[in-house]
């Protein structure tokens, strides 16, 4: 009875690695080649420079022939007179940031950082949509992450805070712990001068 039990267990055991690893190979080979992780943007008097940080999740080069750059997206819904209701996801030129049709190689597993001057002002969103034309197909990217920085300005400040940890989670909390001292801080002083 218990060397039928262990025989039970490690078949069971198997099939549920074998049927995770099938799953972990279908996620992998489902994710589009390319993601933009993080973009940097710096303001000079003569214009913007974007830099996007490129990097390619699969193990062979990917070439990127068009990359088109929007802030957002829009969403429609029409019925066409004696027809069904179509729903469809667009990108239009009113929200485009910028456009680069330049080939770029971002080598097998690898980074690339492609830089775009763009002049005069442009408005930088807090999120981009890219629609990349590649070797692969098209694919549609989305990007949170964008840092912008002024050239040849500087800032000065005081700090009364500023502490290094080794562990993010500790970070993180000191982080949220003095973000909800500071609401604190302020809603008594709000409450005080009323």
């Amino acid at each position: 009875m218990d060397f039928k039990v262990v025989v039970d267990t490690l078949a069971s055991l198997a099939a549920f690695i074998a049927i995770l690893s099938v799953l972990i190979g279908w996620y992998s080979s489902a994710r589009k080649p390319l993601t933009i992780p993080r973009v940097v943007v710096q303001k000079k008097d003569s214009g913007l420079t974007f830099i996007l940080v490129t990097k390619n999740r699969k193990a062979y080069p990917v070439e990127t022939k068009r990359i088109d750059c929007y802030s957002r997206k829009f969403f429609e819904v029409e019925q066409r007179i004696g027809g069904k209701p179509q729903y469809a996801e667009r990108l239009s030129s009113r929200y485009a940031v910028f456009s680069l049709k330049h080939q770029f190689e971002v080598p097998a597993k690898g980074n690339v950082d492609i830089r775009l001057e763009v002049t005069g002002e442009v408005e930088i969103p807090s999120r981009m949509i890219f629609s990349v034309d590649t070797t692969h197909g098209y694919h549609e990217l989305w990007c949170s992450d964008i840092t912008v920085v002024d050239i040849g300005k500087t800032e000065v400040y005081s700090v009364d805070f500023k502490k290094e940890y080794n562990s993010k989670i500790l970070a993180k909390v000191v982080y949220y712990w003095k973000r909800v001292s500071e609401l604190t801080r302020r809603s008594s002083r709000r409450l005080r001068r009323a």
